[in-house]
């Protein structure tokens, strides 16, 4: 009779290891999309000012090409 509830419980040991393992990567795969989200979408104010300065520049450097040719 003990033998039966020992590998119960080596049972219940293996079922709780897997649903661990399980929630483990679920967390961590919910973490990779909050950092891909946040990378590439979220943007402060001071970063679209930066972007928006650069490309004013770009603009002005095409017209200058342009006007040299």
């Amino acid at each position: 009779m003990k033998d039966i509830s020992t590998a119960k419980n080596i049972v219940d040991f293996e079922r709780i290891k897997a649903i661990l393992l399980f929630v483990s990567v679920i967390i961590m795969i919910v973490m990779f999309i909050y950092n891909v989200r946040n990378n590439l979408f979220a943007k402060d104010d001071e970063t679209r000012k930066i972007e928006r300065e650069q490309e004013e520049r770009r603009i002005e450097r095409m017209e200058i090409i342009k006007n040299m040719k």
